[in-house]
């Protein structure tokens, strides 16, 4: 009887444990927005790559809300309009930290002090196109903030930790975990 009266308490601890671990607060703690000041000068680019449209219609929300310049990224190599159809090669892309071209490169994007960078979450990782085109500009104090469409926040700190890892000298300000977007851009003081 003993032994069963701790069983369930070590459960019951374990389960409340894991519980707060994957609370999306969690996402937030590392950052430095409360010390990021809001300024309407900044000029602000919000760069995604949809598949489905899902993170197209959260890049227009953002865009709707900072009035940001807009860009989609494009692969050279155009994935399925379904991904589960190219689901062998978006794995061995994530799996293998490979960089698949991106077709439609603009030029520069030095004139931006925040971009926005969105993505839905492929196995375990942002689209690795989406790190070919963070790769190719100097991001060096620059503000990038990360949005990701998923279904789960399963692999969320891993897509956000892959975006820093490619933009190691940028500022980093907390990805949008749910709720409202407006909200959530006051909060990182993007807007006011």
């Amino acid at each position: 009887m003993k032994r069963t009266f701790f069983y369930y308490v070590f459960m019951a601890l374990a389960v409340m444990t894991l519980a707060s671990a994957c609370d999306k607060d969690d996402f937030d703690a590392d950052y430095p927005s409360d010390e990021i000041e809001y300024d309407g000068s900044r000029k602000i680019l919000v760069a995604y790559f949809s598949a489905t449209g899902n993170t197209q219609r959260r890049a227009e929300e953002i865009v709707a809300a900072t009035g940001a310049d807009v860009y989609r990224i494009e692969a050279s190599e155009p994935y399925a309009s379904n991904p589960y159809d190219d689901s062998d090669r978006i794995q061995n892309e994530s799996y293998n930290n490979l960089r698949p071209g991106v077709g439609n490169l603009p030029e520069s994007i030095d004139e931006y002090d925040v971009i926005f960078v969105g993505s839905p979450i492929w196995w375990h990782n942002p689209a690795m196109v989406v790190c070919t085109f963070l790769e190719n500009y100097d991001l060096d104090g620059k503000i990038v903030i990360p949005f990701f469409t998923y279904g789960s926040t399963e692999y969320l700190q891993q897509s956000i930790d892959k975006i820093h890892e490619v933009t190691p000298a940028s500022v980093h300000l907390r990805t949008y975990t749910g709720g409202g977007v407006e909200s959530w851009l006051r909060d990182i003081h993007i807007i006011q």
